[in-house]
């Protein structure tokens, strides 16, 4: 259960850095503190099923956009600067390939 927590909090944080919000903005738009929603962010703090259209109302996104689907997971590549990115997954793949054979 904390896996789908953690994923929701990733896309409430991507959807927030993507309006340019901060999270003291978002929080007092959805009637919450800076520290929810940093806690909800990384998947800390559950909300209630009612706070899904707050959120979304918000970020200015379909609530659908905000939960995780099955296999959702965050991109490790997300962290690797565009230009290092195929190296990156060539490595990912090749040591895959050694876990395999």
């Amino acid at each position: 259960m904390s896996y789908f927590y953690e994923r929701f909090g990733d896309r409430v944080r991507r959807a927030r850095t993507a309006c340019g919000m901060n999270q003291q903005v978002l929080g007092e738009a959805v009637g919450l503190n800076r520290t929810s929603i940093s806690n909800i962010e990384k998947g800390r703090q559950r909300v209630a099923l009612h706070m899904l259209y707050e959120f979304a109302a918000a970020l200015r996104v379909e609530p659908e956009e905000l939960l995780p689907t099955p296999g959702d997971q965050s991109d490790i590549l997300d962290a690797v600067p565009e230009d290092a990115r195929s190296w990156a997954q060539d490595v990912l793949a090749n040591a895959e390939e050694e876990d395999r054979g």
